[in-house]
């Protein structure tokens, strides 16, 4: 029984990743092809989206392939197979991150994709991130508007930060800049930024920030709920979680580019590339390992999370950065599953009788939206990491 709810699970999230830079692509080419108004912003997030995410699939591609073709040195029991499958799994976000963060990105994209393209209800032009007109018909409601001003920009920056930042090896680059230790080893390889010791408190703070950036859309469901509950699917916490979310979009496309990236270059520093067989495998393992057990000598490897050199920080610093961090995603998850049901409790919003109109088919509609989402990032973070094509 098992097996036959978890196979399926599995199958939709691979199919999910692989799709994104379909997705992004065919986002992009409608928006430039859509008749009527167009976002500029919209067109512009999205296209470098899709370029970020189709340069990482082809840049894995190329990297997997050369290690197939690759003979390890036999004097090195760390083989490239092996480094890059280290690297695939220290370098992929958290588990909280996955499962309370990137679902809670992804089901705050899905129910304002949903709520825009309703246009036969509500009005507007998707292609202009336009969800008609507020409330009673007092103003338009538009992401990205002709004003283009610092709030609106902010939101989008926070989206970028809140999801940009959460992938390791953003945070452990950044961590290696900035006051990043030397390595002991002197050979050029070892002199690359990617093999210093982090600064595990540059680390905290990568963290602390990323998650104390996705407070935005919580506080704007909090305020829109005070003051215009009945209208919650009119109001300007569309356009405003719009942006914030076409920020998380665009972070994630850079992100994921940074983290393939990284992978490349841990292979070029490896030797592998000059097909060297005194390769720089031992050392780079060396450099990877923050600690080994024991008994049986089972070595464990980091780079960007601050989990994995907790023990390089006071541990009431380490905690209170982590308490901190998990209730700020866990709101934005809360968040997302009170936008997505007060949209459908408010779908069929009038200025009379509004509690009578409630529509159940789609507040059903969007509960399942969350739900669906939850259950295959909470099994992305559970299971392998699906972006590997071998």
């Amino acid at each position: 029984m098992d097996v036959c709810i978890i196979a399926p699970i599995g199958v939709i999230a691979r199919a999910v990743v692989l799709a994104g830079p379909l997705l992004a692509i065919a986002l992009f080419i409608a928006s430039i092809a859509a008749n009527g108004p167009r976002s500029t912003a919209l067109i512009c997030i999205m296209g470098i989206t899709a370029v970020f995410l189709a340069s990482a699939y082809i840049l894995q591609f190329r990297t997997e392939a050369s290690i197939k073709r690759a003979t390890s040195p036999v004097q090195s029991e760390f083989t490239y197979k092996k480094l890059y499958d280290t690297q695939k799994g220290i370098m992929r976000p958290s588990p909280i991150n996955i499962s309370l963060l990137h679902s809670s990105g992804v089901v705050l994209l899905v129910s304002l994709v949903i709520r825009l393209e309703a246009t036969d209800r509500f009005g507007g032009y998707p292609a202009n991130l336009d969800f008609g007109l507020k409330g009673y018909g007092d103003s338009e409601n538009i992401a990205f508007g002709p004003n283009f001003n610092f709030p609106t920009f902010g939101h989008c920056v926070q989206g970028v930060l809140a999801s940009f930042l959460s992938y390791p090896a953003v945070a452990g680059v950044i961590a290696r800049i900035c006051g990043s230790r030397s390595s002991s080893y002197q050979s050029n390889a070892t002199s690359s930024v990617l093999l210093k010791k982090p600064n595990v408190y540059v680390l905290l703070f990568c963290q602390l920030l990323s998650a104390s950036t996705t407070i935005y859309p919580s506080y704007s469901l909090i305020k829109r709920v005070m003051k215009d509950m009945e209208e919650f699917s009119r109001t300007s916490h569309m356009n405003n979680t719009t942006e914030w979310v076409m920020g998380y979009v665009l972070g994630v496309g850079i992100g994921w580019f940074v983290t393939i990236l990284v992978q490349k270059c841990f292979v070029q520093l490896s030797g592998l590339s000059e097909q060297n067989d005194n390769g720089m495998l031992s050392q780079i393992s060396a450099q990877l390992s923050v600690s080994e057990s024991n008994l049986g000598g089972n070595v464990e490897y980091g780079f960007g999370k601050s989990s994995e050199y907790k023990t390089m920080a006071p541990s009431i610093v380490y905690r209170i950065v982590s308490i901190l961090s998990t209730l700020m995603l866990a709101l934005l998850s809360v968040a997302s599953l009170s936008t997505a049901v007060l949209i459908g409790l408010t779908w069929n919003f009038e200025e009379e009788k509004w509690a009578d109109k409630v529509d159940q088919d789609m507040t059903f509609v969007f509960a399942c939206v969350w739900l669906a989402v939850t259950v295959v990032f909470t099994w992305f973070s559970l299971k392998k990491w699906p972006f590997n094509f071998q």
